[in-house]
């Protein structure tokens, strides 16, 4: 084991310092070998060892909630790789279990042993921990390289998000450097005086939408601190300790967005040689103050032993970007942000109080009926929390950004059903479903959903639009037990009123007795109640319910001779995307041939709304409208022409269908990435 003794001595970060230093430290150390499958350390457990790998390969692991296996989040085969570091700062416990993946040697030291001879040796301790920084920082970008796999966010469509147009340094009123540096998460441990002399050497930078302020790949010279606006990281696997050239610049992925005023968007400059690890973007008029390093060195070099502190400082800042990149790793891979959330409150809950509300996170998640209190929480402890509940609550609101815009969706479907049902009586039905769809649009807008098919669309309403009716998902069920029926009401807003300026007049079922909210809501707006297979039918109103029915032609024959569009399902029943459509009921098309002069039926295919928003995107097509006496003659009495001709027809729709899958499919695939990194506070 001598070699690798001797080969640790000619490290550059020990050069600086006597043989005696150099010897000290390493007396401190042992090599040791281990076994393939051999266990390092654990996740949870007290640091009591720190390593360096010298020969073989690790794998890192964490616990993930119902899952029976620990997940990977990154291997690691090269020199140097540093191994429970998250000794060096509180809690002291292993962030992740690391194992080996084959046989490996390692340099092993006490944590208590490294303590001591820092305190005695702070400039050995600064060069020291300096170095594990440094290969950390390989540590997070290995992870970075995994994320860049399920994201295809490009950083030019971020910046487009951006709804600042301003260009002028007119317009900015950022706070001054001091008091930023007092509310920054990393400096808030320095001494007054410190943070004064840095307030006095930073400089005042502004940026605007599009620009860089830095590139990854190019060599850092000091650090950065976000004063006002908002940043993208993007990243670029190939950028990795080498200089990006314009278009691979381009090709970055943003994974994350950061607008909270005092963070640290350049940190990587404060060490002599390193370059930038990310490109960072300004999405928006931003500020920033800049310590360039000769000016930072100078500064924290004035003791010893706040020079290691700063060093610790970079460590613990880095375990942080570490800790919310592999969160963000068991998100995508399970799919599920509040599976991710759950472990990382886990991860930390040797660093929380056992008061903290944090620890009710996971239970308020599980519902969309409080997902309310749970963002409110969040939202409290970022501004108001102590440190640990701050620095979970930002990674919390970074990963639920897809939960946040489910959450305001589903606050927007009760505030639609309030409306309806507490609007006056003085309000006509018609106008209360004019309402209703203008509510439903600034619902949907904000919906990833893809619209073809315009150009079929009749100039003229007064005409029959049907779809294939899609069950709603249960997770959108209010809490009076209602389920808002997604699909008539995109078509309302999204096509009908958008195109006629009226909403038309949609065809519901009678609802079951103990449907008390159906009734409420579907009674205000004025539709046609027809009677179905799921209403409620005793022998005893039969009949009754048959002259309902027949009525139906009259009341929407009406309409459609006075112009108002008419929706309907022919199918008379709902089901999935992809089950859809089921059989069609003749009544629809015998409504249509019964009216003079004859309607033009409208198809409108919808697919993806019975899922959930967070990774589907709703779509609807618009197919060329057609009279059913084109198809079948006689359609009135020739009952059995018509029944051939919708069996034949639904076979084509069924198609349709399968075209507006593959359609949102491709969107998907397309660079519109439902997954994409927004922090909560950027998608309200």
């Amino acid at each position: 084991m001598d070699d690798f003794r001797e080969r640790i001595k000619k490290l550059a970060f020990l050069q600086h310092f006597e043989a005696y230093q150099i010897e000290g430290l390493l007396d401190l150390s042992e090599i040791i070998e281990k076994q393939k499958g051999q266990v390092i350390s654990r996740q949870f457990e007290e640091c009591h060892s720190f390593y360096f790998l010298l020969d073989g390969r690790v794998n890192f692991t964490i616990g993930v909630e119902n899952s029976p296996d620990e997940f990977s989040v990154g291997h690691s085969s090269y020199e140097f790789t540093p191994i429970g570091w998250s000794g060096f700062r509180s809690p002291y416990r292993y962030a992740t279990t690391v194992s080996c993946d084959e046989k490996s040697i390692l340099i092993k030291w006490s944590h208590i042993d490294l303590k001591e001879y820092f305190e005695k040796n702070p400039d050995v301790g600064k060069e020291f921990i300096f170095f594990v920084f440094d290969k950390s920082v390989i540590l997070l970008n290995e992870v970075r390289t995994q994320l860049v796999k399920y994201s295809n966010t490009f950083w030019d469509i971020d910046i487009g998000l951006s709804t600042d147009s301003s260009n002028t340094s007119e317009q900015i009123a950022s706070p001054d450097a001091l008091p930023l540096l007092r509310k920054s998460p990393f400096f808030e441990i320095f001494p007054e005086n410190i943070l004064e002399q840095l307030a006095e050497i930073a400089e005042k930078r502004t940026y605007f939408k599009g620009d860089r302020l830095f590139t990854q790949g190019e060599k850092a010279d000091g650090i950065d601190v976000l004063a006002l606006g908002k940043v993208a990281f993007c990243f670029n696997p190939e950028g990795i300790g080498k200089k990006l050239d314009n278009h691979k610049v381009q090709e970055s992925v943003s994974l994350r967005m950061i607008h909270y005023p005092g963070y640290i968007v350049g940190w990587i400059g404060s060490h002599p040689d390193m370059t930038n690890d990310v490109t960072t973007v300004s999405t928006r008029t931003s500020v920033v103050y800049h310590i360039s390093r000769n000016d930072l060195i100078n500064i924290i070099n004035q003791e010893p032993v706040l020079a290691l502190t700063f060093t610790k400082r970079l460590l613990w800042l880095v375990s942080i970007l570490l800790q919310n990149a592999r969160t963000r790793l068991i998100s995508e891979h399970f799919e599920r942000e509040i599976t991710a959330i759950n472990n990382l409150i886990e991860q930390n809950s040797t660093q929380l109080s056992v008061e903290s509300i944090l620890h009710k996170l996971p239970y308020l998640l599980k519902q969309v009926i409080t997902l309310s209190d749970a963002f409110e929480i969040l939202f409290k402890l970022e501004n108001d929390g102590n440190t640990v509940e701050k620095e979970i609550s930002k990674l919390c609101l970074d990963i639920l950004g897809q939960v946040y815009k489910e959450n305001i969706f589903f606050c927007g479907l009760k505030a639609v059903y309030q409306k309806v049902v507490d609007a006056p009586k003085s309000i006509s039905p018609r106008d209360i479903g004019k309402l209703s769809a203008e509510e439903f649009y600034k619902i949907f807008k904000n919906v990833p959903h893809i619209i073809e098919g315009w150009e079929n669309l009749p100039e003229e309403p007064g005409h029959i639009f049907i779809y294939n009716h899609l069950y709603n998902s249960r997770y959108y069920t209010l809490p009076n037990s209602f389920q808002m029926t997604l699909d008539s009401n995109f078509i309302k807003s999204m096509i009908l009123n958008k195109k006629y300026e009226d909403p038309g007049v949609g065809v519901v079922r009678v609802p079951k007795a103990v449907e008390y909210a159906h009734q409420n809501y579907y009674r205000r707006l004025g539709h046609i109640y027809v009677y179905t297979s799921e209403s409620e039918v005793d022998k005893e109103s039969f009949k009754k319910h048959k002259e309902h029915n027949r009525k139906f032609y009259d009341t929407a024959s009406g309409y459609i001779k006075s112009g108002i569009n008419l929706m309907i399902s022919p199918e008379g029943t709902s089901a999935k995307t992809e089950d859809s459509p089921g059989l069609f009921k003749i009544g629809t098309f015998r409504l249509a041939a019964s009216i003079d002069p004859e309607p033009l039926i409208v198809p409108l295919v919808v697919a993806n709304l019975d899922k959930r928003i967070n990774n589907h995107i709703f779509t609807l097509i618009i197919k060329k409208p057609f009279r059913i006496s084109d198809y079948v003659k006689e359609p009135l009495t020739n009952i059995e022409g018509l029944l051939e001709f919708l069996d034949e027809y639904r076979k084509i729709y069924k198609e349709y269908v399968q075209e507006a899958i593959v359609l949102s499919l491709k969107a998907s695939s397309n660079k519109i990435n439902l997954k994409t990194f927004e922090r909560v506070k950027d998608v309200a």
